[in-house]
Order: structure tokens, then sequence, then C-alpha cells
């Protein structure tokens, strides 16, 4: 893959987001300007982290980042209908124990297809500080009738005069039938782009450290992804971008990324 410096996703919604890079991208990471070709394949390489310590922190970072972009893809790019957090008790799963975990939640949303055919979900887990594992999902399609009202209500709290209050809303808390597993609860979204911060802030460096080498989160396969483009520009041209988004974007950030001994800058810009 040609190397690149300007990256334009597009969401089903048609928001645009532009990352202008300080650096050229490569298909693999961002290297730094002293590369040197391989004298035998004439192909770009670059030097050995030494540190295996440091090394193994760098490469736990790059795929937790890319864990997050990929749920806040799936979470911005398709329509929930709710929102659901899953527990285990300990008398049906051993909780702490990640695997068993999720292989029952994944027995669970095969038999959940079987009556609901157009079932679409994204879930992430989450580990208490104790240990133990629960999951929190966002789903849409499910058949009606695995749908049952607790008989609660969501309960919010409200600060006022420097004291909280707690608030019943009208949302109600229903739980899905067929769940067995053990405890859990199911709203209704009302703000895509809430339950899509809130999804993808489960994605930490805890997380991905507690389950080295396994999966971090699950989906339906007929979800959508934004459209992704990329461009190498010269410097020139990439400033005149920058100036022109900078004038017209309705969100804008500079985040770093570090490689190696190198830092990358990006600088995003959403229309």
């Amino acid at each position: 893959m040609e190397p690149y410096n300007v990256k334009i996703i597009t969401y089903p919604d048609l928001t645009r987001q532009f990352r202008v890079y300080h650096q050229d991208v490569f298909y693999r990471g961002y290297f730094p300007r002293d590369r040197i070709k391989n004298p035998f394949d004439n192909q770009w390489t670059k030097d050995i982290e030494l540190d295996v310590g440091k090394h193994f922190e760098h490469v736990s970072d790059i795929s937790m980042k890319r864990t997050k972009q990929k749920v806040y893809d799936y979470a911005r790019c398709n329509d929930w209908e709710w929102f659901v957090t899953f527990t285990f008790s300990s008398n049906r799963v051993d909780r702490y124990n990640y695997d068993e975990c999720v292989k029952k939640l994944q027995n669970w949303l095969i038999i959940v297809r079987r009556s609901s055919p157009a079932l679409s979900y994204l879930v992430v887990p989450e580990q208490h500080k104790d240990g133990a594992w629960h999951f929190h999902g966002l789903f849409s399609g499910l058949n009606e009738k695995q749908i049952i009202w607790t008989g609660r209500y969501v309960i919010k709290r409200y600060k006022s005069d420097g004291r909280s209050k707690y608030v019943r809303t009208a949302d109600k808390i229903y739980k899905f039938g067929s769940y067995k597993l053990g405890w859990m609860t199911a709203t209704r979204v009302r703000e895509r782009e809430r339950v899509t911060s809130y999804i993808t802030k489960y994605i930490t460096k805890e997380l991905c450290n507690a389950s080295y080498g396994r999966k971090r989160y699950w989906c339906s396969r007929n979800l959508i992804l934004p459209v992704e483009e990329v461009y190498q520009l010269d410097q020139v041209d990439r400033f005149i971008l920058s100036q022109e988004l900078d004038e017209s974007s309705r969100f804008k950030k500079v985040s770093q990324v570090q490689y190696g001994e190198m830092t990358q800058l990006v600088k995003i810009f959403e229309l």
C-alpha cells in the first residue's frame, strides 16, 4: 500500500472526517524520516526496537487504539434500538474466567438469532474491580417477543445547589427473556452519539492487557463501516487544506501518536 498523509472518512449520514498527518503514514505504521533501504531487496526498513518492554507497550497501545476505532465506527455507522448490560451468575458461569464468559455469551447470541434473523449487535467486555467480567452491547432487530419490561424505570442523578437528587425518568428498563446466564438490563437508545461514546469508552488499555491475544469485541456480520479514502499531498497542499478545514469544520482537534522515538501529529476535522 502506498504511503499517505491525508485520510477522509465518510459516515452513512454523509458526515466527513479529515485526518491530516504531519508525516507520511505507511501500511503498518509511522516510519521515521531516517529510515533506510535494504541494499539486497531495495525495500524500506526501520530500526528494530531493542527495549522489549517498550516494544510490547507500543504494540499494546496500537492494538488498543485500533480496537477502539473499530468499535467507534461500528457504533456510529449503524442504527441501534437497545443499549444492554449483561452480567453472569456465579451459579451458571465462572464470571472470573474470560474465555468461559465469552463462550456462554456467544452461544446465547446464536440462540437469539434463530428467532431474530434480522439481529444486529455490537458487544464489548468490561472487568469489575474484583476481576469479574460483564458485557455491554448495542442491539437492534430483536423479535419483540424477546423483549420484556421489568416493571422498573431508569433513575438519573441530577445536581442542584451542590446536592444530588435522584429522579425517576419515563424510560423503562427491559430484559431479553431468553437470557438466563445472570442479570441484565436493556434501555432504548435515544441518542446514537451518546451511546457511541459510551460503548467506546470501555475499550481501555487495562481491558486489552487482560484480554491479550483474544477478541475484545463481537459484532454481527450485517453491520456497516464508513468509507475511507487516502491521499498523499505535498506540504503546501496539506497546509492549504488544513487552513480551509479549520475555517469550515464543526469539530477539530490535534492528536499525537507515539511511534518509537517519533511523535506523529494528526489534525482531525469533521464537517
